[in-house]
């Protein structure tokens, strides 16, 4: 299932002002699961360099997990309490997140960015 458009969210996200100077120096890669699928999203200098369906010995900085129910309802336009935020969705365990830690808290609002972005991309 596709949640939202990848090739216009890969675009928008380049192209977006607050995200290039949030993640100006972003390197690596982002982990996105929803039940049994995934994206790999990869990040060099800052941009979003390709979006790939993992391999299985992929490593990601950082990895965020939710079932396909919890992901639905933090892409829709206006979500649900809680669900506004990925921070406040993992605190009240609808996701979870392993990695960097480092990395996740120093570029958190780069990550906050592409969430909305890629929100603005869901397809409903």
């Amino acid at each position: 299932m596709t949640l939202f458009n990848v090739q216009n969210f890969q675009t928008a996200l380049n192209q977006d002002g607050e995200f290039k100077i949030a993640g100006r120096f972003l390197d690596g890669a982002l982990r996105l699961q929803f039940d049994e699928q995934a994206l790999l999203l990869k990040f060099r200098d800052g941009r979003l360099t390709d979006i790939v369906t993992p391999a299985l010995f992929d490593s990601a900085n950082i990895s965020i997990t939710g079932p396909l129910s919890s992901w639905q309802e933090f892409l829709q336009p206006i979500p649900k309490p809680f669900f506004h935020d990925m921070f406040a969705a993992i605190v009240r365990k609808q996701f979870q997140w392993s990695g960097d830690s480092e990395t996740f808290f120093a570029y958190y609002g780069a990550f906050r960015r592409l969430f909305q972005i890629m929100r603005d991309h869901a397809i409903h």
